[in-house]
C-alpha cells in the first residue's frame, strides 16, 4: 500500500518528522537507523530519510498505515475522531510525540503546516463524522499493548 493522497502524504511526513525530533531528544543513546516503510518507498520524505530508533520506527510505520487506511474525507485530527483506530499504546505514544514536537514546529521549517494545523483545528472545531463506515477497520483492543 502506498500513500497516494497528497494531504495524507503531507500529514504523514509531518508526523514522522515530529517523531524524528522526539526520538532525537528522548532516545539519545539508542541506535537510530533510516526508516524503512511504505512512506519511504512512496518518496514522501524526499532525499532526507528520517533516522529513528526501533521504537519510534515502529510507531512511524504504524502511523503511516493508520493514516493510509483512514477513510474520512477530509481526514480529521486523530484526537477528535470518533473511531479511535489507534491501539491505546500507540495513541499514548502519539500524544507524547505531539506534545513535545507540536510547539517546537512553530519555530522550525514546518511553521506553515503547524500554524495551518492550529487554525484549521479551531475553525472546524476538531469535528469528525459521528459514525464510521460499516467496513471500517478497528484497532484490536487487547491487554497486550
Amino acid at each position: 500500500m502506498l500513500i497516494k493522497d497528497s494531504k495524507k502524504a503531507r500529514d504523514t511526513e509531518l508526523l514522522v518528522r515530529f517523531t524524528e525530533w522526539y526520538c532525537r531528544s528522548h532516545h539519545q543513546n539508542a541506535k537510530r537507523e533510516p526508516l524503512v516503510s511504505t512512506g519511504t518507498q512512496a518518496g514522501i520524505y524526499g532525499q532526507r530519510i528520517p533516522l529513528l530508533c526501533a521504537d519510534c520506527a515502529e510507531y512511524a510505520r504504524y502511523a503511516e498505515q493508520r493514516t493510509e487506511l483512514c477513510r474520512h474525507d477530509p481526514k480529521p485530527f486523530c484526537s477528535a475522531c470518533p473511531i479511535k483506530c489507534y491501539k491505546p499504546s500507540m495513541a499514548a505514544y502519539s500524544r507524547q510525540v505531539m506534545r513535545y514536537a507540536g510547539p517546537r514546529a512553530l519555530f522550525s521549517r514546518y511553521w506553515r503546516q503547524a500554524l495551518s494545523h492550529l487554525i484549521n483545528g479551531r475553525r472546524v472545531g476538531r469535528r469528525a463524522p459521528a459514525t464510521p463506515p460499516a467496513d471500517y477497520p478497528q484497532a484490536e483492543n487487547s491487554n497486550n499493548d
